[in-house]
């Protein structure tokens, strides 16, 4: 077995860190763009959803909801604990949460679409509506917010608005998993609509 010369064993060891760090660099960026999200979307919204109580000294003291440990100004972080409490289907703490991101990063088109889930899955239509129209104003290329836009617009009851904004989801990427799923929505709602082909 040939030995190997100290320079040998150093650039072995930058190597096998250098490919740690992408693998683990890699992963993290694919987990961020595309945070887990809820299995399936449920009927009607939920308003019944109980936050659970959190333990004292691990809220900020005017008691937003936002942990003190990612309190900062960091959106990534509250962005992270966001979409483990959605996932987890506790949207009353996520909603903070998202709101401080937008605070933080008004342009966060993610943090759009999933305040906006939030809110309706909370039972808040209108203030839903209201803050997935600023996401689609501000990403009218954005094609999972125009899929929600449209979800949420179908389940308030607006079936015109809802099929305008699922043809939007549906031909901004047709062959995308967001694209058929637009198409599959949007053939319940156009047979909902009066008059629809």
């Amino acid at each position: 077995m040939p030995k190997l010369s100290f320079l040998q064993v150093v650039g072995i060891a930058a190597f096998l860190a250098f490919y740690g760090f992408a693998v683990f660099a890699l992963t993290r960026d694919y987990y961020m763009r595309h945070p887990p999200r809820v299995a399936a979307v449920p009927a009607s919204p939920h308003t019944s959803v109980q936050a659970r109580p959190r333990p004292p000294g691990l809220t900020l003291d005017n008691d937003t909801g936002i942990p003190a440990a990612v309190a900062g100004t960091n959106a990534v972080l509250l962005s992270q604990q966001a979409d483990d409490l959605f996932g987890q289907g506790r949207y009353a703490e996520a909603i903070p949460l998202y709101r401080r991101v937008l605070e933080i990063s008004a342009d966060d088109l993610d943090a759009h679409n999933d305040l906006g889930l939030a809110l309706h899955y909370m039972g808040q239509g209108e203030e839903a509506l209201a803050i997935l129209a600023q996401g689609t104003a501000k990403g009218p290329e954005f094609q999972r917010i125009w899929l929600t836009y449209g979800f949420v617009q179908g389940q308030a009851g607006d079936k015109t608005s809802a099929a305008a904004a699922l043809t939007r989801a549906r031909d901004l990427g047709p062959d995308t998993s967001i694209g058929k799923e637009a198409a599959r929505l949007l053939g319940l709602v156009q047979g909902a609509v009066p008059g629809a082909p």
